[in-house]
């Protein structure tokens, strides 16, 4: 008899760990950027604000794991390929490539990889590595969920400076004798929306 009783309690554990196994199953969809309707661009501040230069970045890749429809315990990927700058301009673009800006051949990729994304006033806190140029740097900026229609197109944006010596980006380079001809507080400004990713 306590034989028995003994199984029945440890069939009706078993039975209890499963049933508490199912409720905190997590539900994560790969969600990617939709590049026909998204934009990385940027601007850049000339001669102390006088005039700007904008770009932008033509080949990318945004990834999202998101989490229980949580973008707080969602993450988010990106590369961005540092030879398809486009500045509209293309000896300009061509400059832009070499050593004495973002030295593609070298170092071909632009990296962010989320390590936390927390609610706030104005929608989320991303934080996360960022790498450029050889550099690494933890840096933090605002996103926002702009939209949603159904399950998995997500629309997001965000704005955000960087100090492109940071990077060391240009950090000695003289283009005019113009103080501060080019800024060093680069605008960020990302605008897309996601699409289920395809299974490999």
């Amino acid at each position: 008899m306590y034989k028995t009783i003994k199984v029945t309690v440890c069939l009706l554990c078993l039975i209890a760990s499963f049933q508490i196994h199912a409720q905190e199953t997590v539900k994560i969809k790969e969600l990617t950027v939709e590049a026909n309707h998204s934009t990385i661009q940027f601007t850049v501040p000339i001669a102390n604000g006088i005039t700007k230069v904008t770009g932008k970045f033509k080949d990318y890749t945004i990834d999202l794991n998101y989490v229980d429809d949580d973008l707080s315990k969602s993450t988010i990927s990106a590369v961005i390929q540092a030879k398809s700058i486009d500045t509209g301009i293309s000896g300009r673009d061509d400059h832009l490539r070499t050593s004495d800006f973002f030295d593609v051949e070298k170092y071909p990729e632009i990296s962010f990889v989320s390590k936390k994304i927390e609610k706030s006033d104005q929608g989320y806190l991303v934080t996360g590595e960022f790498n450029m140029h050889g550099q690494q740097k933890i840096i933090e900026f605002p996103l926002q969920i702009t939209g949603q229609l159904g399950e998995n197109t997500i629309g997001f944006s965000c704005r955000f400076i960087i100090d492109r010596t940071d990077f060391d980006i240009a950090s000695d380079y003289e283009h005019s004798s113009i103080e501060n001809f080019l800024a060093k507080e680069i605008i960020v400004e990302v605008d897309f929306w996601t699409k289920r990713k395809k299974k490999k």
